[in-house]
């Protein structure tokens, strides 16, 4: 058995069968389909798709951000938690944002820096990740879905980012810093300080989907 890190799509290999977690892939990985036959719902009008969850074959780890107009939205300091070391090990990871294709399918992009990790693991790269897509469909005819003129959005996408990146186990240590760009400057200070306690009581989907559920009402 050979352990992969999680946000490549399943902890482990079965031997003769590729990742565990592709087996729950559709045959046809187009973005269409996938959006229509294989993303979560974790609200209303929300649906989402996680590498951590399984892998798509335009998901996974690249070496330069080839979508067009990605912008960084901040810097997350945070346990490294997808491997799992004797010790706590600190790590910084950049957070980055682009459209797929529509208007209101969002791609999120992760770069978690080497640090301290380089005394752990020595072939460890630093790349961008695709680990997750969020698409968001209007209730409203022709109702202006870029990010810039809807900051809840970025808020509820970063929620479920951290989320699926399982910083919501007792004793993590979250700090989130939003960029200078015209997006991080869209998130509320009050977001970036609920974050190191606001996934205390997050255990499951269901939670995540009661705690977007009133984060959306206040907005």
């Amino acid at each position: 058995m050979q352990y992969l890190m999680s946000r490549y799509g399943g902890n482990a290999l079965i031997i003769g069968k590729g990742k565990a977690s592709d087996s729950k892939l559709p045959e046809d990985q187009s973005l269409d389909n996938m959006l229509d036959n294989y993303a979560t719902e974790i609200i209303p009008n929300h649906f989402y798709i996680s590498s951590y969850d399984a892998l798509p074959e335009w998901m996974g780890g690249m070496d330069k951000l080839y979508f067009p107009k990605t912008v960084k939205l901040g810097t997350l300091e945070h346990q490294f938690n997808e491997i799992f070391f004797q010790h706590d090990v600190s790590v910084l990871t950049d957070i980055y944002i682009a459209k797929h294709q529509w208007s209101n399918v969002f791609a999120v992009f992760i770069k978690t820096h080497k640090g301290d990790l380089k005394w752990f693991l020595e072939d460890y790269q630093e790349r961008y990740d695709y680990v997750l897509q969020v698409f968001i469909r209007s209730k409203i005819e022709d109702y202006d879905q870029s990010l810039s003129k809807n900051p809840d959005y970025i808020e509820k996408i970063l929620l479920i980012l951290f989320y699926k990146m399982g910083l919501n186990y007792e004793g993590n240590s979250i700090e989130f810093t939003p960029s200078k760009t015209y997006l991080g400057k869209k998130i509320s200070p009050s977001f970036v300080d609920s974050l190191p306690t606001i996934f205390e009581s997050i255990e499951s989907e269901e939670e995540l989907s009661a705690l977007l559920l009133k984060y959306e009402s206040k907005n």
